[in-house]
């Protein structure tokens, strides 16, 4: 098993940018010091490919947000990764070519499959998901990919869509599990249903 060492900068700079969009600069802060992170509360995080920090400041981050936001933290992470996202990649670009950088920059094993009954319908299996390591949950929490990936979908296609984790490590499955649908079309089909 492949375990995350390190997340690009860039992925922890567009977070923070994120989480202060959303919760302003004194609720960063909070997160930040709650994490034990206060050596970047009055530092600006630039983004780079090039830097790294480690994984385990990264989970810290998560961890923080996921304690003093409660459960208000699953709508909050996944607006975050909705604004990841933008801070991530130009508009335009192909959920494969972001799967490969989300790969790249926060590890974990990534896979794109179309669903076999229904062609509007993507899931995406995450091995090794760095979000989820080291965190124990009956419920999925990786709400920052969700957003993201809805956010990307949605940019490239022009048309809103749903994201939602069926599976995730820290329920105790062997993967992440990310099924992403149009939005229209689940609206038609609770409509005929």
């Amino acid at each position: 098993m492949s375990v995350t060492q390190s997340v690009k900068k860039v992925v922890f700079s567009a977070l923070l940018t994120a989480l202060k969009d959303i919760m302003g600069e004194d609720g960063k802060k909070s997160i930040l010091r709650f994490a034990g992170l206060s050596q970047y509360i009055n530092k600006e995080v630039q983004p780079s490919l090039s830097e790294s920090i480690s994984f385990d400041e990264f989970s810290a981050l998560l961890k923080s947000m996921n304690s003093l936001l409660g459960h208000g933290t699953h709508a909050i992470l996944y607006e975050s990764g909705r604004k990841f996202a933008l801070y991530l990649s130009p508009f335009g670009i192909s959920l494969k070519d972001i799967i490969k950088k989300l790969e790249e920059w926060l590890g974990g094993e990534w896979s794109i499959q179309k669903d076999i009954d229904d062609p509007d319908v993507i899931h995406i299996t995450v091995k090794n998901n760095p979000i989820s390591q080291g965190i124990t949950s009956s419920n999925p929490v990786c709400h920052i990919i969700s957003g993201t990936l809805a956010r990307f979908k949605e940019e490239a296609t022009g048309e809103k869509f749903l994201v939602k984790e069926i599976m995730c490590i820290a329920m105790g499955n062997e993967t992440c599990e990310f099924i992403i649908k149009p939005e229209k079309a689940t609206k038609i089909k609770e409509k005929i249903s």
